[in-house]
C-alpha cells in the first residue's frame, strides 16, 4: 500500500457513497437538540433512533421532558444493573407504578413496546444507555436549559472565559481553536455515557459548525476499512487524531472534508449499509469493488 493508492481507493469510496450519506449530512444547528438523543446513544448495537420514535410517540422526547423524569431523583448517578438492568429491575417497576410521574411511566411503556418491536435492536448495552440517557437528559435540563446547544456554548464561554457567544461567532469558530478546546477541555465530560468519539458524531454533520469538518468517528466500519485496504500502514489507525492528519495531507481529486472521508467510508463498509454498499466484508462482495486493483483485500 502506498500513498497514491490510499488517495485512489478513499475518493472512489466516498464519491460512491455520496448519494447515499449527503442525505444524512446535513444536520441544521436549529435541529440539534433533536437529534441528540438519537445520535448521542445509538451505541453498542442499539437502535436508538428506533427507541427515539416511540418516545416521539408518547411526547417525551424532548430533553426537557427525558430531564423531568430523574429531576427529583436523590440516588446515584451510576447505572446498577440490578436496579435499572431490566423491566423486572426495582427502578422500573417504580416507573410503571407512577414514582417519576407520568413522563417516567411512558418512558417505561415505550422501552417496553421498542422490545416487543421487531426494529427494536437493543444491543449489548441497550439498559445502561437508557440510563445514562435520562441522567444525562436531566442534567442538561437542570444545569445548560435542556439544551445541548446551549451546553455546547457554555462549555466553549467557559473554556475562553466568555459569558456568552453569539451563534455566528460560534459557527465560525476556527478548527485548530475547537482542536485545542477538545484537548484541553473534554467538552463531553458533563455528557453521561458519551465519550469523544461520540461527542465528534453529534456535532460532525452539523452544516453551520466550520470548525467540524476536521470531526471524525472511529467506528468499526472505518476500522475494518483502513485494515482491508491495507491503509492501515501508512497511518496508526488506533489514534483518531493521527488519522485526521492523514486524511488532511490526501490529495483526493475530489476535495472532501474529514467529515466527508468518515461519513463515505462509513457507508462503503458499514454492516448496517449492507443493502446499499457493504464492501470490505466478505470475499463475493469484494469481486464487485472498483478499486479493489488498488486494495490489498487483507480479507
Amino acid at each position: 500500500m502506498n500513498k497514491e493508492f490510499a488517495e485512489k481507493i478513499i475518493d472512489y469510496v466516498v464519491t460512491a457513497t455520496k448519494p447515499r450519506w449527503i442525505t444524512w449530512t446535513s444536520v441544521d444547528y436549529s435541529n440539534l437538540d433533536e437529534v441528540f438523543i438519537p445520535r448521542g446513544y445509538e451505541q453498542g448495537g442499539f437502535a436508538a433512533t428506533v427507541f427515539y420514535d416511540l418516545l416521539e410517540e408518547k411526547k417525551i422526547s424532548p430533553i426537557k421532558e427525558l430531564g423531568s423524569i430523574l429531576e427529583n431523583f436523590s440516588g446515584e448517578n451510576k447505572y446498577i444493573r440490578q436496579v435499572a438492568g431490566s423491566l423486572g429491575g426495582t427502578f422500573y417497576r417504580d416507573l410503571n407504578r407512577g414514582v417519576f410521574s407520568e413522563r417516567g411511566k411512558a418512558f417505561y411503556e415505550c422501552v417496553e413496546a421498542f422490545l416487543n418491536n421487531p426494529r427494536g435492536k437493543a444491543g449489548f448495552m441497550f439498559w445502561m444507555k437508557l440510563w445514562q440517557m435520562l441522567i444525562c437528559t436531566r442534567n442538561l435540563k437542570l444545569n445548560h436549559q435542556s439544551s445541548f446547544k446551549r451546553y455546547l456554548k457554555n462549555k466553549y464561554c467557559r473554556y475562553k472565559n466568555l459569558i456568552d457567544i453569539e451563534d455566528t461567532d460560534f459557527f465560525n469558530i476556527l478548527s485548530d481553536d475547537w482542536q485545542q478546546f477538545m484537548e484541553k477541555a473534554y467538552p463531553w465530560d458533563e455528557l453521561y455515557g458519551i465519550g469523544d468519539n461520540v461527542f465528534d458524531f453529534l456535532i460532525r454533520d452539523v452544516k453551520e459548525f466550520k470548525f467540524a469538518k476536521d470531526s471524525f468517528k472511529l467506528d468499526s466500519a472505518n476500522i475494518r476499512f483502513f485494515e482491508v485496504t491495507g491503509i492501515s500502514k501508512l497511518v496508526d489507525i488506533s489514534n483518531k487524531y493521527k488519522i485526521v492528519q492523514f486524511l488532511k495531507r490526501l490529495k483526493l481529486e475530489h476535495n472532501y472534508q474529514v467529515r466527508e472521508i468518515n461519513t463515505g467510508i462509513y457507508t462503503y463498509c458499514s454492516d448496517t449499509e449492507r443493502a446499499f454498499s457493504g464492501f470490505c466484508r466478505n470475499r463475493e462482495k469484494c469481486k464487485e469493488c472498483q478499486v479493489n486493483r488498488w486494495c490489498e483485500r487483507n480479507l
